[in-house]
């Protein structure tokens, strides 16, 4: 058998038991023994090794990969083999001239047995994946240099065309890399495509950003000359429904201008009516036109510090698509009846015009709810209206948890700027009654538009959330028992309906924003797709995104397909052929613009933060521990929600070591110990605009911080 086993690893590279299992038709549980013996022999004789994902490699003969790279700023890096799902270790000085988030081919140069981790280096770069990058020109004598904002562009980029622009140090401009440097000593070659403004312009940091992650922000001129062309001027129409004389309204945020959601709540003989009208922007987006090819290349639109990249140019996004009060709109509407208990029993979909009621805001309606005066009487004509919503909406989420769905309370920060996009203050987002609210609204309706159209079994877009890894449930059921938190059952049988329970259990206590941090970093990421797999965290079946059509394509999508398969009738086997070749790779690029929006905003939100605590070097703040790792630990600022670095290296107190499987730091002389969720007080010890890094020193820990 050991003959044969080898024979498949030669063949296939890697393989699992269940793999050779079925490859050999093995059935028995006498041959299944036998299996797994020579798989052993085959271990001990580093023939094959075991990865961390439990499947074997053959590693007798070097063996070459391809793989996706990742640098780190100490120069070492990581390739991620997705088709074995591993990451290659790259020493420092063996990734040729690669860059992250480039195609390399790795030769496999050792393996360590314990560790169960590869060695390589990099053989060659296949595939480049950073052509544009962002960066400050220098002038030298005889040519200009660039050096890039990106940490993993290491070298200067010589500067082919800088004579044509007769710019000053410090501009920043955009690059085209046009020559790869191949040797150590050898810069990049590039030539400028467009400057930016001085690196000390207001709002240029920002800009850099925006550029940086490849996020498109002027309309091409074919798209403002089709914005331009579309009529202001909404008529009634005999195609929609005429819902013009119902009490609708808006709730959203006091500075949001896109108002893509109405809402409208009664009471019934039954129970309650919802509906849901959202912006009928197809009606103006078609498909193929210079504005629809310019929505699916933006994906959705990025909410930065101070500004908006929209997915849609403004005259569609805060104008005409958006629901403002007392003009009029064109909507598609989710109209749902629900039983007394709340459980939606009935629906229609359908064209819709309506003229909003009101602009309500969050903070007015949570103050409604809290009853103050002032805002009681100002809100009064919406009142009776907002009793019944609240009743509704709490009976949907008691149904939404009773099945298991998760609600990660997660604390937001709001950066406050001036003018000048200068960080003024950090604050946390409240999440209060109001939005809760809202979200309840907007969930039911994208569920059961996501339903009615699995069932109709036409190609269609969803958006779907797989089950966590296993690997990373396991650890945090590890770390929550550590704090007493405990459940039963087995990790790989774990439902959405255990963890939201767990949830429940330390809510309100102090551990509470760490330990929810860490079950949602166990969860994988939503995406969209036209295979319909459910919504793990949800906990349902049909998830779609139908309700923000200004700000994300998939719902832009989502309405088309109403119009076309429901309003038009259209299902014709050439239509159905048409979305089954087309939506795919939407669905797919989709995901992938969320993704860069995300990054994107996540910088912003880390270089706001590392600017607002410049201010602040040399003073103390309370907060608490929110990872800790073998190099130091992360400590979160209380009230506002900024993380920095206290390195094991300015611990000086004692010698401390890194117990991985509790995640906990532990003095060797003192016995002094660092967990997820101990009290500090810590001061700033250094802040890294470049590097977006900040440093704390611990002044004092858990036992010795006196109780509010």
């Amino acid at each position: 058998m050991s003959e044969i086993i080898l024979s498949l690893f030669k063949e296939h590279k890697v393989l699992s038991i269940e793999d050779l299992k079925e490859k050999l038709n093995i059935e028995s549980a006498k041959d299944f023994v036998e299996l797994i013996k020579h798989v052993e022999k085959l271990e001990q004789k580093s023939t094959i090794v075991q990865l961390p994902n439990e499947k074997f490699l053959y590693v007798k003969e070097q063996l070459g990969l391809e793989g996706i790279i990742r640098l780190h700023q100490k120069g070492f890096a990581f390739v991620y083999v997705e088709s074995l799902g591993i990451e290659v270790y790259i020493p420092k000085g063996f990734t040729q001239s690669a860059m992250t988030g480039d195609k390399v081919f790795v030769k496999i140069d050792s393996v360590y047995k314990d560790e169960r981790n590869l060695e390589g280096i990099v053989q060659k770069v296949l595939e480049r994946n950073t052509k544009y990058t962002v960066g400050t020109l220098t002038n030298a004598k005889f040519f200009s240099f660039v050096k890039s904002d990106d940490k993993n562009i290491e070298k200067y980029i010589k500067i082919i065309n800088s004579k044509n622009f007769n710019l000053v140090d410090g501009t920043k401009v955009l690059v085209e890399i046009t020559d790869y440097s191949k040797v150590s000593f050898e810069d990049h070659k590039g030539i400028i495509i467009k400057t930016l403004g001085h690196k000390d312009d207001p709002g240029m940091d920002i800009l850099s950003v925006i550029y940086k992650h490849g996020v498109p922000n002027e309309f091409p001129k074919e798209v403002e000359e089709q914005t331009k062309a579309i009529s202001d001027e909404i008529t009634m129409d005999d195609s929609y429904r005429d819902c013009t004389k119902e009490m609708i309204v808006t709730i959203d945020g006091d500075d949001a201008k896109d108002l893509d959601d109405a809402v409208s709540v009664v009471k019934t003989k039954k129970g309650y009516r919802l509906k849901v009208f959202i912006a009928d922007v197809s009606r103006y987006v078609t498909e193929d036109s210079p504005l629809d090819k310019e929505a699916a290349n933006r994906g959705c639109s990025v909410y930065l510090a101070d500004r908006v990249v929209p997915m849609l140019p403004r005259k569609l996004s805060n104008n005409i698509c958006s629901l403002n009060p007392d003009v009029l709109r064109y909507t598609i509407c989710c109209d749902i009846d629900f039983s007394e208990k709340g459980f939606p029993e009935s629906y229609d979909i359908y064209p819709a015009i309506i003229k909003s009621k009101g602009r309500l805001t969050y903070k007015k309606v949570n103050e409604v709810y809290e009853n103050v005066a002032e805002t009681v009487e100002e809100y009064k004509p919406y009142l009776s209206m907002l009793k019944i919503a609240l009743e509704l909406s709490k009976k949907i989420r008691t149904n939404r948890e009773k099945r298991g769905a998760i609600d990660f309370d997660k604390e937001e920060s709001k950066i406050i700027v001036d003018s000048n996009g200068d960080a003024l203050d950090i604050v946390l987002r409240e999440r209060g009654i109001s939005e809760r609210l809202i979200e309840d609204f907007m969930l039911s309706a994208n569920e059961i538009i996501g339903e009615h159209f699995y069932w109709m079994q036409v190609p269609f877009i969803y958006r779907i959330h797989e089950e966590p890894k296993i690997e990373k449930l396991r650890q945090f059921f590890d770390i929550s028992a550590s704090f007493g938190y405990r459940t039963k059952g087995k990790v790989d049988e774990i439902s959405p309906y255990i963890l939201a329970n767990m949830l429940k259990k330390f809510k309100g206590e102090v551990v509470e924003p760490m330990l929810s941090t860490i079950l949602l970093r166990t969860m994988n990421q939503a995406r969209y797709s036209t295979s319909n797999i459910g919504h793990f965290a949800l906990s349902t079946k049909y998830y779609t995104h139908f309700t923000s059509p200004i700000r994300r394509y998939p719902d832009l999508l989502v309405h088309r397909m109403i119009r076309k398969y429901l309003f038009e009738g259209d299902v014709s086997e050439k239509t159905l052929e048409h979305y089954a070749c087309k939506l795919p790779e939407l669905a797919e690029s989709s995901s992938e613009y969320e993704k860069r929006a995300v990054d994107c905003e996540r910088e912003v939100d880390k270089m706001k933060k590392c600017e607002y605590m410049l201010k602040y070097q040399e003073q103390s703040f309370r907060g608490m521990v929110s990872s800790v790792t073998n190099f130091g630990i992360f400590i979160t600022l209380e009230s506002k929600g900024i993380e920095g670095l206290v390195h094991i290296k300015t611990m000086n107190d004692d010698y401390y070591t890194y117990d991985q499987k509790n995640m906990i730091l532990i003095g060797r002389q003192n016995k002094k110990i660092y967990r997820l969720g101990d009290e500090v007080i810590v001061k700033v010890a250094n802040v890294d605009l470049e590097n977006q890094e900040i440093d704390f020193k611990i002044l004092k820990h858990k036992s010795l911080i006196k109780k509010k």
